[in-house]
């Protein structure tokens, strides 16, 4: 009765927190959270989901296989649950020991990318230099329009959306610095997401794409912002 009355309490606080992400309609007030913890909240919700569900399988299979022995004990569902996450922890240290012996076999190789990793692959380079002249033309155009200066945020509709978007699986952003001028030359106007690895490219100012390594790109945004 104990176990039932937890696992009541805890499906109700699920479908409380699935309730709350629903969309609202016109004219309601709307209280929730950003973007960013939505989205992890749902990430975390689908998979404390699937591991119930795990276990539930787990129950069933275990007690129907085992039903005509007497001698093995049957599986109960916090038993059942407990069994599914301790073969997760297992699963996801053999996968964590994969991922280590390939980045030693091939070191410098894979780079991190949202959730998984890819190859550094050199022939992504002239895409991603591509975006980059693609964003370029668009901020320079919107400087010469506006006495020298580069728009004051990323959000704004005078650039397009597509533009501000890096050429990844994700579609991660450009980390882009705000308030500059075209007096500005040697400061760093947008630079690549940081799922793009140890080196990534930057487009300065002045109109030039360079690659720099991170260390100097988190300098030199340091710096603009503490003049």
């Amino acid at each position: 009765m104990q176990i039932s009355r937890v696992v009541g309490k805890v499906v109700l606080i699920f479908t409380l927190l699935v309730v709350s992400l629903l969309p609202a309609h016109a004219g309601m007030t709307v209280y929730g959270l950003n973007d960013i913890y939505r989205l992890r909240l749902q990430e975390i919700s689908f998979f404390l989901v699937l591991l119930l569900a795990c276990a539930l399988v787990l129950k069933l299979l275990w007690n129907y296989v085992f039903k005509g022995f007497d001698s093995v004990p049957r599986l109960k569902f916090l038993q059942a649950l407990c069994a599914a996450l301790l073969f997760g922890l297992v699963m996801l240290l053999i996968l964590t020991m994969i991922s280590g012996i390939r980045e030693v076999l091939t070191p410098g190789a894979w780079r991190r990318q949202g959730t998984s990793y890819r190859l550094n692959d050199p022939s992504q380079e002239p895409a991603r230099r591509r975006n980059l002249e693609h964003l370029r033309g668009a901020l320079f155009e919107y400087a010469r329009n506006h006495d020298g200066k580069f728009p004051p945020h990323d959000f704004g509709s005078e650039v397009s959306e597509k533009l501000w978007e890096s050429p990844d699986q994700a579609g991660s952003r450009y980390i882009y610095s705000g308030g500059l001028t075209t007096n500005n030359g040697s400061a760093l106007l947008a630079v690549e997401p940081l799922n793009f690895g140890d080196h990534r490219f930057a487009l300065i100012v002045s109109g030039e794409i360079v690659e720099l390594p991170n260390d100097e790109i988190k300098r030199r945004l340091q710096t603009k912002e503490n003049p």
